[in-house]
């Protein structure tokens, strides 16, 4: 599907009663005649209101032949009204039957008393038995402070983190797969060079592990992700912006992921740092350039592009070679 999931699967949930719309207090807008369905699952309603909701007609465009325009497709479908993040869309068009995605955006949900963030909480736990990660109150609170109420973080940006620190994490892994023509046909994925298909790439290898259990996988695997590298990232950011850096500001989300990444990958461990460590690491991430330049590195200014000199393949390795050099 294209485009349409979430209010088709609405549509069906409802019918099949896992869904109860809302009361008439709830909505201001539902009709004086909602004292016939406010509040009601579907066997509730009346027999009329039930004929009409299965004799409504819906209007199906069938795209034919698509091959790999359908994720251009789909993004230039949502360019219109709202327009939504290239992670809502590469979430929404690779998730499926993709636990592995699946966790990716759990992981951002950060207040789980919204509605949205409940509901996929329970979609989430019902089709995947996956829970939510955040298990230690710092690393919690944490996260609901530097996320809840932004603006920056209406939609998927702080899944996208996520993912980010991901990348980060397994910059040269992902690197050969952009690098590899066949195992980009293998996940029906293109790649252009610019950064937001890489991370689709990344997000199509993912679905691809999930749903070729047989083949030896490329990437980080779910266990991996869910077991190991999620604590650790979970570690970091407690600590990070409970202790060493609250007034981070939330703008720096993808810096933040790109060291979480890179310590991860160099097997650093948060809880045996020094205080000049713990510094240096701030610094850095308030200032990259000139810490980096201190530290006899340098910090690439990418231009949304993954190669290159000044791409975000090059910033991330810098990541990895800088993180290095501030917690000697």
């Amino acid at each position: 599907m294209v485009d349409g999931q979430q209010r088709l699967t609405t549509l069906n949930e409802f019918s099949t009663n896992k869904l109860r719309l809302v009361d008439s207090q709830d909505a201001a807008y539902i009709s004086p005649d909602s004292v016939h369905y406010a509040g009601k699952t579907f066997d509730e309603l009346p027999q009329a209101y039930q004929q009409a909701f299965k004799k409504y007609r819906l209007t199906v465009i069938k795209l034919r032949n698509l091959g790999k325009m359908r994720l251009e497709v789909f993004r230039r479908i949502n360019q219109g009204g709202t327009p939504l993040s290239g992670q809502d869309i590469r979430l929404a068009y690779y998730g499926g039957q993709s636990a592995s995605i699946a966790f990716i955006r759990i992981v951002g949900v950060y207040d789980s008393n919204k509605f949205s963030g409940q509901r996929f909480r329970e979609t989430t736990k019902a089709s995947f038995n996956l829970d939510h990660p955040w298990t230690t109150e710092q690393g919690k609170e944490a996260w609901l402070e530097w996320w809840g109420d932004k603006d920056i973080s209406r939609g998927q940006t702080a899944s996208e983190m996520f993912l980010w620190s991901l990348a980060s994490a397994q910059v040269e892994t992902l690197d050969a797969l952009l690098k590899n023509e066949d195992a980009l046909r293998k996940i029906d994925c293109r790649f252009n060079r610019a950064i937001d298909e890489a991370l689709d790439a990344y997000c199509a290898q993912l679905r691809y592990q999930d749903t070729n259990t047989s083949t030896p996988p490329i990437l980080m695997t779910l266990a991996d992700m869910k077991d190991k590298f999620f604590p650790a990232f979970e570690q970091w950011f407690g600590m990070l912006l409970a202790e060493k850096a609250p007034s981070l500001a939330v703008g720096k989300n993808r810096l933040v992921a790109a060291v979480i990444g890179a310590a991860y990958r160099a097997g650093i461990n948060p809880a045996t740092l020094s205080e000049q460590s713990w510094t240096n690491i701030v610094e850095f991430i308030r200032r990259p350039q000139p810490i980096a330049q201190k530290f006899g590195g340098e910090w690439p200014v990418s231009k949304g592009r993954w190669d290159g000199q000044r791409g975000y393949k090059a910033q991330l390795e810098a990541a990895y070679t800088i993180i290095k050099k501030l917690v000697q």
